[in-house]
């Protein structure tokens, strides 16, 4: 075999077992929708019967009956603001959860006066595990009666929130870390807190929750977190889809190959492009042979 065929055949197998390690290697990174572990969305996508949808090359057409999540751990551009807006306006339901990403961007182009604090929500005496989950017992009537109680992770609280608006709230022994000391000082925010409110927009509706952690599949289970994504989402009770917007979650290298050989793969299962691959081989292989065969005929 000659050098340059063997190069090739090794590249080749390379590129193939590479490809075969990062579409079977299981997602980690936090937020991810392939990602099954605690930090991850598969098993929240599931529950919520949720889609995600990728905005980096320009909003898809998504109808005004569907929701919206956002999560913004970086920055929207404004021409995607601008297509929140228009979303919202035209009767869409948006959702956006933050605690310590862009979620103030949001707010502020399409003209809302409260803001994400920043600073982390910490409950001393209402909490599973430690302060930094506080429990959420304080709901308005917007909110089912069968939830009860909501556990957070690593949220912050919103500011500046009409008090007409807010649907939940944390206890009255929270409060705002904002030197991140881990105890409450003179001038730190106390609770009770808004976490969660939601308003009219246009012709359309806008939800805001400091905490996009209540997503991933760890937090979920918890107590009533599901009861209660699913009833600001409106899920039992409406037609249109959840869609989750994806691209604007920091993501890694191996991400980022993942999802676009997922993509690759839905591509490739369509029957027309099996024809066109088992014809390509047919193709190549009989090219192969005859000229093995023409080889062979000159070599005897």
């Amino acid at each position: 075999m000659k050098i340059h065929h063997a190069l090739i055949i090794t590249i080749l197998i390379t590129f193939i077992i590479s490809l075969m390690c990062v579409s079977l290697f299981p997602s980690v990174q936090a937020f991810m929708q392939y990602n099954t572990l605690w930090n991850g969305l598969r098993h929240s996508l599931n529950a919520l019967n949720a889609n995600t949808v990728d905005t980096s090359n320009g909003f898809p057409q998504i109808d005004s009956n569907n929701v919206l999540v956002c999560i913004p751990y970086l920055q929207y551009s404004d021409s995607e603001l601008e297509q929140l807006k228009d979303f919202v306006n035209s009767g869409g339901t948006l959702m956006v959860m933050d605690d310590f990403g862009f979620g103030n961007d949001i707010l502020t182009y399409l003209g809302i006066g409260c803001r994400f604090s920043g600073a982390p929500l910490l409950d001393p005496l209402y909490c599973y595990k430690n302060q930094s989950f506080p429990e959420i017992m304080d709901f308005s009537t917007a909110v089912s009666r069968n939830v009860k109680e909501v556990v957070l992770n690593h949220a912050t609280a919103l500011l500046n929130i009409d008090n007409s608006l807010v649907i939940a709230r944390s206890s009255a022994s929270s409060y705002l870390d904002r030197n991140g000391n881990g105890s409450w000082d003179e001038g730190e925010l106390q609770g009770p807190l808004p976490v969660a409110a939601k308003m009219r927009q246009g012709n359309g509706t806008i939800i805001l929750v400091s905490d996009p952690g209540i997503l991933i599949n760890s937090m979920l289970v918890k107590d009533d977190n599901l009861l209660f994504i699913k009833t600001l989402t409106g899920s039992d009770i409406n037609s249109g889809e959840i869609l989750v917007d994806t691209s604007h979650l920091i993501r890694d290298p191996m991400e980022i190959t993942k999802t676009k050989l997922v993509g690759i793969k839905g591509i490739l299962s369509r029957p027309c492009a099996l024809l066109g691959i088992v014809s390509l081989l047919f193709i190549f292989a009989s090219i192969y042979i005859l000229k093995m065969g023409g080889s062979i005929g000159r070599e005897s």
